[in-house]
């Protein structure tokens, strides 16, 4: 019976991969053994720096993730943002119309003043708020200025009124620091407000970062409520 060359030349050719993956399994055998001996001793070993690798990968991916769907929110919203502001300040600039004239109208002595003023005083913290509302949505710049923390937060607790007095803030030093004081006196006030409805008791702490070897201000907000669901936790930085 004849061997036709074809099926020689495919014999000689798994022959000598045979041969050749027997030699390497011969050659890296001890090496192996040895590798093997030294994984428990290891403190890192290959495998662990690859596992390790993939941890951090799945973390980055994951963070991408969530970085892309709060920038796609963002970007919705901004599309939106502009129609409901148009739709808003109309109305918004008749009332404060209305309201001035109305003021304008009043004795110096009339009780209503108070009121009219503390209107008007609303309708103009509305606007700002949609103001800012834009320009967080929009990603604009911020405007960086020297701040005093210890001054802003005390004005952000006299404006909170009565509820004021549920909270703790014992610092009367200036403390300075570079941000954007209105941006700044927003997260101030919505975290002193979330924190009021949590618990009975507030306790605003501010620390240096020079203290812990960081640059930057630390301001804490504590209250003595239940605290946030651990489900929860995750949406904790998630706007809107």
């Amino acid at each position: 019976m004849k061997t036709s060359p074809d099926t020689l030349i495919i014999f000689l050719s798994v022959s000598i991969f045979l041969i050749l993956l027997f030699i390497i399994i011969i050659i890296s055998l001890p090496r192996l053994l040895m590798r093997k001996g030294n994984l428990k001793k290891a403190e890192k070993n290959d495998m662990n720096i690859v596992i390790d690798a993939f941890h951090t990968l799945g973390n980055e991916i994951k963070s991408l993730k969530e970085q892309l769907v709060i920038k796609e929110r963002l970007a919705a919203l901004g599309e939106v943002s502009a129609g409901i502001a148009h739709e808003f300040r109309n109305p918004m600039a008749v009332i404060a119309g209305h309201v001035r004239l109305l003021l304008k109208n009043l004795d110096q002595g009339d009780s209503r003043r108070e009121i009219v003023h503390g209107i008007l005083s609303e309708i103009e913290e509305m606007n700002r708020i949609m103001e800012e509302f834009l320009k967080f949505s929009r990603a604009e710049p911020i405007d960086k200025v020297d701040i005093d923390i210890t001054k802003t937060i005390k004005a952000v607790i006299s404006e909170m009124g009565d509820e004021g007095e549920r909270i703790e803030f014992p610092f009367n030093d200036a403390i300075m620091a570079k941000g954007d004081e209105i941006l700044l006196r927003q997260v101030i006030k919505n975290l002193i407000r979330n924190a009021l409805d949590a618990g009975d008791r507030v306790w605003i702490d501010i620390e240096n970062g020079l203290s812990l070897n960081k640059e930057g201000v630390f301001i804490s907000v504590r209250d003595n409520g239940k605290g946030i669901p651990e489900e929860d936790l995750k949406k904790v930085f998630m706007p809107f």
